[in-house]
Formats: C-alpha cells, structure tokens, sequence
C-alpha cells in the first residue's frame, strides 16, 4: 500500500535500488514484528516512515559514505504518481532535488510536498521540533529558488 512512498524515501537517502528494497524489506518486517507497539492505526504510515528513517540512519552509519546517495549518480528517477497534483509546473523533479540538497533537507521536502506530511508530523518522524522542520523547510525552499533563479539567469 505505502510501496511508492517509501522508496521515494528510501531512493532519497540510498544509492542503488537493491539497497533501496533491502532497506524497505527490513523495514516491512521491523514494522510487522512491532505492530503491537502501534497505538493509533491511524498513524500507521507516520509510524512505518519513521522506522524506515530510523533503519536508513543506522545503515548509514554503519556503511558510512559508501552507502549515500551520489548526486552524479543520480538517473532518470521520476515521481510516477501525479493524480493529487494539480498543475504541471509544482510537481518538483526528484533529480533536481536530490542534486541540490542535503539529506535532511531532501526527506523534509519529500515528506512534506509528495507525502503531504504537516511540519509537526514531520518533526515526529525525524524527532525533530516543529518549528525547527519549519525552519529546514523555509531554507530549503529558498535554495531551491535561489537555485531556479541563477538557472533563469544563466539560459534565459
């Protein structure tokens, strides 16, 4: 059901797709392991994002570097579900994305623009204060669009 939306987040921090799927599957069985501890079925897909985050983060720092996402290495990768979009020009391209931000910054806009994810929600996932997701966001945005402004710039 949340395939799409967890390697897009996967995809995010990961560079190939095997450890894209390792990482989901291991995800998947933490979540089904643990889905006693779940409180609020409501909050099943915060919950399951959440344990995806907090097993990339230990990957992380187990792999090290080797394991980040290289913004040359970055192909073709599309977001391919547009339903809930309703104009072309805001659907912001994950390449351009992944190329320009850091991993923090990229799982905010990720979580916030494609997931639909409030700030406070955001901030639950990453444990991190509303206003400080917020504050990520702002900047993120703005170097997003400063970013988009040389590009106008430069090829008119």
């Amino acid at each position: 059901m949340f395939k799409n939306d967890l390697y897009k987040i996967a995809k995010a921090r990961l560079k190939n797709d095997d450890d894209v799927y390792d990482l989901i599957q291991e995800t998947m069985i933490i979540a089904f392991k643990s889905i006693k501890k779940l409180e609020n079925p409501l909050c099943f897909k915060t919950w399951i994002i959440k344990i995806l985050i907090s097993k990339s983060n230990s990957m992380y720092r187990k792999k090290g570097n080797s394991n980040v996402i290289s913004f040359d290495e970055v192909e073709n990768y599309k977001l391919n579900d547009y339903s809930n979009i309703e104009h072309a020009e805001v659907i912001l391209d994950f390449n351009f994305i992944c190329k320009n931000l850091n991993h923090e910054d990229r799982t905010i806009i990720l979580l916030y623009y494609s997931e639909r994810f409030t700030d406070k929600e955001i901030g639950e996932i990453l444990n991190m204060k509303e206003n400080t997701v917020k504050t990520k966001r702002t900047r993120a945005k703005q170097k997003i669009k400063n970013i988009m402004k040389k590009g106008d710039q430069i090829y008119g």
